[in-house]
């Protein structure tokens, strides 16, 4: 074949994978699975890259998980500080019998989580481990969004309380105040939108208590554990048809994890920048460094030496900056007391899990998404009754515009058979 045929070609190719790939995202929107994506891009691959693999990636929507199969995607691998390439924690957990786990939801995860083009009315369970804000700080935009971004359920959110923690840092006292923080935008919205998203269901878990059932529906269980770091943090353990997954927050080694997450399928685990790295990366002052990498975190030391003790078959090391020079000293330190399978934890990484072993890809996601739509009919009147504008306000508007707005509507009547009237006051 001609270079220029073949290039053609490859073009042609490339162009139907991407093309089914958005096909693919929609249907997947709509629990539509599809292998022509994959087929396609490999197709492509191939013709462009003679005797290459097939790709080893994951595009959302487009794989119907198995019975007994587990699917985990990071929607956050990073750190407080913000950058492009790594949310703060998030990891998104689902199961073959349907149900869809959130655990933690760090700054800029929500957009991670938005990439994937699953409907809302999906994500309504959120497990938080702490109240840092690279744990729950995108639980507010997560939360208040929601009626715009077409989730029709009510939120459920689990968190820490209980065991000795001061009443004015529990879990429901921070949703409550974060309700009242957007008393504006949930009042104002009442009427013109479906609000129904706008009921929460918080359920506070006692984090002081060892392997304490937390949740337990539709034949799944998740544990806490107590964690140290802070009063009220801890760690998650869940449990489906015979697979373990373990999530710790922020936490030092502890004798709880050690004890009760022995052989997991899938241990995920923080493991923090050594102190020089802290220096070096974050600008930290010694006494800084040397505290916050081993006082209330697992540096990459602390880590290896938990799965050395717990054996997963499979560990995630997060919470750091991944990086072309900081990933290599981390590996290096772990390497020296752990020689187990270690995935170093990078945003849109996947795990598929089942009995027979972890598989471990990235996912392709879609930059330019738009929300995936409700998995039942919205109603205005769900949210109460309309928000009436004060006439103070309304007398600003141009009396010229009328004519305007009533051509709108006219429009849009006789082209979607309705009959709505223009009018800016109820």
């Amino acid at each position: 074949m001609k270079p220029l045929s073949k290039l053609v070609l490859g073009a042609t190719l490339v162009f139907g994978a991407v093309t089914l790939y958005q096909w693919g995202v929609k249907n997947g929107q709509e629990g539509i699975s599809s292998s022509l994506v994959v087929e396609a891009a490999n197709a492509a691959n191939a013709e462009q890259h003679p005797g290459a693999r097939e790709l080893d990636v994951y595009y959302p929507g487009t794989e119907e998980l198995a019975p007994d199969e587990m699917r985990v995607i990071a929607c956050g691998t990073g750190m407080p500080m913000p950058r492009l390439k790594q949310a703060a924690a998030c990891f998104l957990i689902e199961l073959g019998n349907g149900d869809k786990f959130i655990f933690d939801m760090g700054n800029g995860s929500f957009e991670r989580i938005h990439a994937l083009g699953i409907s809302l009315d999906h994500l309504d369970k959120v497990f938080i481990t702490h109240p840092h804000m690279d744990h729950m700080a995108d639980l507010a935009t997560f939360y208040m969004t929601g009626p715009q971004n077409n989730r029709s359920v009510p939120l459920r959110v689990w968190g820490p309380g209980g065991g000795g923690m001061r009443p004015e840092w529990s879990f429901k006292t921070a949703m409550d105040h974060m309700e009242k923080m957007w008393a504006w935008m949930n009042g104002t919205l009442a009427g013109t939108i479906d609000t129904t998203a706008f009921k929460l269901v918080v359920t506070e878990y006692d984090w002081s208590k060892v392997n304490n059932v937390i949740y337990e529906d539709n034949g799944v269980v998740i544990r806490s554990l107590p964690a140290i770091h802070f009063e009220g943090t801890a760690s998650f353990i869940l449990e489906w048809n015979g697979l373990r997954l373990a999530f710790s927050g922020d936490s030092l080694p502890n004798k709880w994890w050690i004890e009760h997450t022995k052989g997991v399928d899938l241990a995920i685990h923080e493991c923090f920048f050594t102190p020089e790295m802290a220096m070096e990366k974050w600008s930290f002052s010694p006494t800084e460094a040397i505290n916050a990498v081993t006082t209330i975190h697992a540096n990459p030391q602390y880590f290896a030496k938990v799965m050395a003790m717990t054996k997963p078959k499979h560990a995630v090391a997060y919470h750091f900056q991944n990086d072309f020079d900081t990933q290599p000293i981390i590996r290096k330190a772990i390497e020296q007391i752990y020689d187990g399978p270690v995935d170093y934890a990078e945003d849109f990484m996947v795990w598929n899990v089942t009995k027979a072993g972890v598989r471990t890809r990235m996912a392709v996601v879609n930059p330019a998404g738009y929300p995936p739509p409700p998995l039942k009919e919205k109603k205005i009147d769900a949210g109460g009754e309309r928000y009436q504008t004060p006439d103070s306000v309304l007398a600003g508007w141009p009396e010229e515009f009328n004519a305007v707005a009533d051509k709108i509507y006219s429009d849009f009547n006789e082209e979607h058979g309705t009959d709505y009237k223009f009018q800016l006051k109820k």
